[in-house]
This record gives C-alpha cells, sequence and structure tokens, in this order.
C-alpha cells in the first residue's frame, strides 16, 4: 500500500479562487516543495491542477534543484472525467464515472 500526501499553495488568507501558474523558479518557496515533489513517485492530479502544470512545466527553464526536470519526469496520474488525453510526458489518465 502507498501513502497519498495532499500538498496545496494556499495565501495566508486562505483564498484559492485561480490557482494559476504565477512564480519563477528558484524561489525560496520551491526548497519546500522540492522535498515532497523529490520524496514522491507519482503526482496524483485533478483535470484543473494537471492542465494548469501542463502547460507551465515542460516549458519551465531548467534550475539548479533539477525541480523543472522532475516535474516533467515523475509519473502523473490525473484523475477525471472530461480529459480525454494526457499529453505531458509520463501523464496517465484515471477516468471516473
Amino acid at each position: 500500500m502507498r501513502k497519498v500526501i495532499v500538498s496545496e499553495f494556499v495565501p495566508l488568507v486562505g483564498v484559492m479562487e485561480d490557482p494559476r501558474w504565477t512564480f519563477q523558479l528558484p524561489g525560496d518557496h520551491m526548497f519546500i516543495k522540492s522535498e515532497e515533489l523529490f520524496a514522491s513517485d507519482a503526482l496524483l492530479l485533478g483535470r484543473e491542477t494537471y492542465e494548469g502544470f501542463a502547460a507551465a512545466w515542460p516549458t519551465m527553464k531548467m534550475d539548479p534543484m533539477d525541480y523543472a526536470d522532475r516535474m516533467n519526469r515523475i509519473r502523473k496520474y490525473v484523475v477525471t472525467t472530461t480529459l480525454k488525453d494526457a499529453k505531458w510526458n509520463n501523464s496517465r489518465i484515471i477516468r471516473i464515472s
């Protein structure tokens, strides 16, 4: 059995209306997320998060921590009822009804 670890970026005001990709690499926040990412075997994503990440990470410049490379190589499972294809590298769809 595997662990599922939930990780979110939430501002201090606690509002997550539009979680679009807004920061650039590297930054202090990436050191925290880097530890989580490199300790993981795969990512479990919803469709909207997947689509946002898939639009951002393949074009992200490589960084000293290799975070972008890890994001692009790690296995990704997308839970969706609507997405037909998961074209981002190493992505698979988990179809739900």
